[in-house]
């Protein structure tokens, strides 16, 4: 209805807003910057998300950031308020496993994330123990010179991780230069917005790491269609009456598009100028970032 026109929700009459929403029946929330930042709801977003599932649509939480479990996450969502269950929250952490199951992958996985990742790896039962990573207090040379790779290893997973050092760079650096070693990531957006602050995000590091093995990672995040599960290939969900509600471009609005969903960007002016831009570039390779709908805070949504 609204496809890719960056059309400004609030300035469409209710009408035409209540004959767009009558025709969705699932909406998938993105989580830091959407629904909350970090362990702050953002104003609105429980009433607008609990709402719109009180309203008979399915509610679906999908995430790039693996820092908590899957079931941490939920239980994080439901302390908020939120009404979800833990079938409805669906994170990296489970694309990625899929993946590596699909690839009959038996090795272990190091992984440069947080240790909700890593828990959800070996539920999935993946090992993600590698031993002699610990620097132990030596300086770099001494750690890289005395470093001892594990052939064992055969995936590096690159994911936000707010304890990264250097020397964990140094540890994923060396087992990328076997290109039989897989370099997975979870995300495209370099940064995760904290109000004005920024916290650096996974593809930060994925791309330090690209710039020095000189292979680009594959990834399994957002907007790969695989963070879905089976839901799309079951046709348990209908894409076409399928809303995502985002604040990036590159990974919300692209995952929107990869997956022929609709679109409805939640961000500050400054992401609606980029959008705008790149609709009026008409650049085909970029287009998919244009979102359908823009909204400067999902609050708003409730007045619909």
């Amino acid at each position: 209805m609204f496809k890719r026109s960056c059309s400004l929700l609030d300035k469409l009459s209710k009408q035409q807003v209540a004959e767009w929403l009558g025709g969705i029946q699932t909406v998938i929330f993105g989580t830091d910057g959407v629904l909350w930042h970090e362990y702050e709801p953002i104003e609105g977003s429980v009433d607008v998300f609990n709402a719109v599932r009180a309203k008979g649509k399915r509610c679906l939480i999908v995430t790039n950031d693996s820092i908590l479990t899957n079931a941490n996450l939920t239980q994080k969502a439901a302390g908020m308020g939120y009404q979800v269950r833990e079938q409805d929250v669906l994170n990296s952490a489970g694309s990625i496993s899929s993946y590596l199951i699909d690839r009959k992958f038996e090795k272990k996985v190091l992984v440069m994330g947080g240790s909700g990742i890593c828990r959800d790896l070996r539920n999935a039962g993946f090992c993600t123990i590698v031993s002699n990573q610990n620097a132990e207090g030596k300086c770099w040379v001494e750690f890289v010179s005395t470093l001892e790779l594990d052939p064992d290893v055969g995936a590096v997973v690159v994911a936000r991780d707010d304890a990264m050092d250097t020397n964990g760079m140094i540890v994923a650096c060396n087992y990328l230069q076997n290109p039989k070693v897989l370099f997975l990531t979870t995300g495209r957006d370099g940064s995760i917005a904290f109000g004005k602050q920024r916290i650096p995000d996974a593809a930060t590091v994925a791309a330090a790491i690209q710039v020095i093995v000189n292979r680009k990672p594959v990834v399994l995040g957002k907007p790969h269609p695989r963070i879905m599960g089976k839901l799309l290939e079951s046709g348990e969900i209908e894409p076409e009456k399928t809303l995502v509600i985002g604040n990036s471009l590159k990974e919300d609005m692209a995952f929107a598009s990869i997956c022929g969903f609709q679109s409805l960007l939640v961000a500050d002016e400054k992401a609606l100028k980029e959008a705008q831009r790149i609709k009026e570039e008409g650049n085909e390779n970029k287009i998919k970032l244009v979102p359908d709908l823009y909204l400067s805070s999902l609050a708003h949504f409730m007045s619909f």
